[in-house]
């Protein structure tokens, strides 16, 4: 049985605050989604809460790395499928029915899209997201195609090789003009693979803990490289946003914000033991995924309807009060039960599958 940390649910429910703070009080207006909620100059220090998503990958780095030990690649695929699509089919469905009967004129969905982001990959078939957050979701499942990559092939032993070359790759590329231009590629290197990379420099460190060998120095070698990337992606990030916002994002803030996040990612990373044992923890953190799904474009349709009306403290407060009670809806009866038999049904079927293909090749021998 895996171990919980309750440090990591505490970081990732603050990561998700973060992001939803970020999108109510500063881009909702700034990328004309919404009016102005306007919450006594908010916006000045709000604007740097976008660091959400960066430390949220970090997180995942950590998670991913730690429940495929010892797992296959078969086990992989069908404990990543149940535990993203469930929650995020029915997220996408509750979105696209809030935006076509209520999000015109600045929201509008369609079958074709709809149908291209029930894959999660809907760029491949030339279709933008139906809610703005989802774009982590495709870098996310990048990230799973290379992990399970190195499952399939058994190379579970090369894990730090790995992210030791995406790190270097990462890092060095930042420093390259080709960095800010935020296209495709780039959007992989160098702006976010290195976090995900730093999140399993953190978790092998938590997990073999650090000794007088070289193993260990290496390691060592990694958690600073990850520092040097993660202070300069985020600091690179917020001057090109300076530019789409039109407003000065404060590198040393940016700096500063990176620093105390990786500092408490190493507390987790070097204690042995768990520093929160308080069990509450976990219901906060099985609630920052179906709130991430969830919260973006349904509250810019709800600030439209709104915010002209209702003081923005109360709008925002109760916003966010209501996503959280979705969330908590979703994870309730959605993640918990449909879960455990996504997971049942595609571990079956890709047995059957591999069975096939096994049958396949005796009856070619």
């Amino acid at each position: 049985m895996k171990t919980r940390f309750y440090e990591i649910d505490l970081l990732r429910f603050l990561s998700a605050i973060f992001v939803v703070i970020f999108h109510y009080t500063y881009s909702a207006h700034m990328a004309d989604h919404a009016p102005v909620i306007d919450l006594e100059n908010t916006r000045i220090w709000s604007r740097y809460a976008y660091m959400g998503i960066n430390f949220f990958f970090v997180i995942s780095g950590f998670v991913i790395f730690m429940s495929v030990e010892g797992g296959s690649a078969r086990k992989f695929v069908a404990s990543r499928f149940s535990r993203l699509f469930p929650a995020y089919w029915v997220a996408l469905a509750l979105t696209s029915i809030v935006t076509i009967y209520f999000g015109a004129p600045k929201f509008t969905v369609d079958g074709a899209q709809f149908l291209a982001n029930l894959t999660m990959v809907n760029h491949w078939f030339g279709h933008m997201p139906v809610d703005g957050a989802y774009w982590t979701l495709f870098l996310e499942v990048k990230f799973y195609l290379l992990v399970f990559g190195m499952l399939l092939f058994r190379m579970m032993k090369y894990f730090l090789h790995v992210i030791a070359l995406v790190l270097i790759v990462s890092t060095a590329t930042l420093f390259h003009p080709w960095a800010k231009e935020m296209n495709m590629w780039v959007s992989i290197f160098p702006h976010w693979s290195g976090y995900f990379a730093a999140g399993g420099v953190f978790y092998f460190i938590r997990r073999d803990g650090i000794r007088r060998d070289g193993a260990s120095a290496f390691k060592m070698l990694l958690l600073a490289l990850s520092f040097v990337y993660m202070v300069k992606q985020s600091t690179l990030f917020g001057e090109l946003m300076s530019g789409w916002f039109s407003i000065t994002f404060n590198t040393t803030v940016i700096a500063i914000l990176n620093i105390a996040f990786f500092l408490l990612f190493c507390v987790t990373a070097f204690c042995k033991e768990n520093i929160l044992r308080q069990k509450w923890l976990y219901y906060l953190g099985v609630l920052t995924y179906p709130i991430y799904l969830v919260h973006q474009n349904i509250g810019y349709i709800i600030f439209n309807h709104f915010g002209d009306s209702v003081d923005p403290v109360v709008l925002v407060t109760l916003t966010i009060a209501l996503m959280l009670v979705v969330a908590y809806v979703i994870h309730t009866q959605v993640e918990r039960r449909m879960a455990p038999v996504f997971k049942t049904a595609m571990l079956r079927l890709l047995r059957i599958t591999d069975e096939g293909k096994n049958r396949e090749a005796v009856e070619t021998v």
